[in-house]
């Protein structure tokens, strides 16, 4: 990297590091990513003012120029900030490097809000895939990561199992986790295989996202979220079992007995709404499983998600959804759940000091849904118009501190 330091922003992000990079002196050719705002990000601009609470300096200003004047892509200014460096697993076990790389990544969102706003409000949103750099360095953090998992399966300190029944993947080949760990040591093929088993949802377009929202208000399709408390003692049911659409005592308690808030309620335990789930990022991960049975003090993947609890941030990942209430509003404990810190909360931050416009540009979408799906069931977003923020910022957010201290599990190089 270059010796040249400065901060491109002065901003109040007191999480926002001067990061040290060079600036090329011409912007890199433009690709055939889709870039620049177009009718597929369906967010319609006119209706929301975009404003930057921030104060770009002269060179920023002088970027920000010559980006509009060339017409960059967004993966154009990602390269030009020279993002596209991760060819090799990120050691982040020094808190230092990775509050320098979340610094460089808020850099890059607040510079692409200054010059295509659009295409940041169809990133948030999920109405287009994340960035192509966003997509690649996930992949390789993620890939270090399960292999690191991998890689520690025969530490003494954890039991670590990988699966609820190694005997039922791969068509029976491996009989434990230790002899999986073997294969995926010295053979790429099963290092591909098992980072592919072990993943689950990553990305998911707001459209997706929507459909779940609508599944599960209407209340059709398969067994979904645990019944809360409040639901469980208003109809007599168990609290902690799943709600089941094909049970008529289920159906009579959500139709009859929860009024329209408290199905949101029940929803957001488990789901986010269509424009607020962080799995629109690119930056979001679910791992190992989603039963959360499995996860529990002495369930066969405990100590699995106790080495990434332990080592998941040397990675740069964390787990956002935690047994923590916040002022009434809480998701349920997703262990499953890892997200990935430099981008994830560069959009984040960007987001909480942005509130107003996420808000504007949420309502106008959900308003959109609501007259795609019909007057007949809504209304779907009341309760989620009043307390979105609640859900989006109340989340477990680990404190960044700098420790030194080398990786138990030394990362590979990334999968061929």
């Amino acid at each position: 990297m270059s010796p040249r330091h400065f901060c491109v922003f002065s901003i109040s992000l007191a999480a926002l590091l001067c990061a040290s990079h060079s600036w090329a002196q011409s912007p890199p050719e433009q690709t055939d990513e889709a870039q620049t705002s177009d009718s597929s990000a369906d967010t319609d601009s006119s209706r929301v003012e975009h404003t930057s609470h921030t104060a770009p300096s002269e060179r920023a200003a002088a970027v920000v120029q010559q980006a509009r004047e060339e017409n960059w892509s967004t993966h154009q200014l990602l390269v030009y900030l020279e993002l596209d460096d991760a060819d090799e697993c990120l050691d982040f076990s020094d808190r230092t490097r990775l509050r320098e790389r979340h610094a460089r990544w808020s850099e890059a969102v607040l510079l692409l809000d200054l010059i295509d706003p659009d295409a940041l409000d169809a990133w948030f949103l999920g109405r287009r895939e994340p960035p192509r750099i966003v997509q690649q360095e996930m992949q390789l953090q993620l890939e270090c990561l399960l292999e690191g998992l991998v890689g520690a399966v025969d530490q003494q300190s954890y039991n670590i199992r990988l699966f609820p029944n190694i005997s039922g993947q791969f068509g029976g080949r491996f009989r434990t986790a230790s002899e999986l760990a073997d294969a995926v040591a010295s053979q790429p093929y099963w290092r591909n295989r098992a980072v592919r088993a072990l993943r689950r949802s990553i990305f998911r377009d707001f459209g997706s996202q929507g459909y779940i929202w609508h599944r599960k208000f209407v209340f059709s399709g398969n067994a979904f979220n645990k019944i809360s408390e409040r639901a469980a003692h208003k109809c007599g049911l168990t609290p902690g079992a799943v709600w089941q659409p094909n049970s008529n005592h289920h159906r009579r308690c959500w139709f009859n007995s929860l009024s329209k808030e408290q199905r949101e309620r029940e929803i957001l335990s488990a789901s986010a709404g269509p424009g607020l789930s962080r799995h629109h990022w690119g930056t979001d991960v679910d791992v190992l499983g989603i039963n959360p049975n499995l996860f529990v003090e002495g369930a066969v993947l405990h100590d699995d998600w106790r080495w990434l609890d332990d080592h998941g941030l040397d990675y740069g990942f964390f787990q956002t959804y935690r047994d923590v209430e916040y002022d009434g509003y809480a998701h349920m404990n997703e262990p499953w759940h890892w997200s990935y810190y430099p981008i994830a909360q560069a959009l984040w931050d960007f987001a909480r000091h942005h509130p107003d416009r996420i808000e504007a540009l949420l309502f106008e979408q959900w308003d959109r849904l609501q007259r795609a799906w019909g007057p007949a069931g809504g209304p779907y977003f009341d309760h989620l118009r009043q307390h979105w923020h609640d859900y989006v910022f109340n989340i477990y957010v680990p404190p960044i501190d700098s420790r030194p201290a080398p990786m138990e599990v030394a990362p590979r190089s990334p999968l061929p």
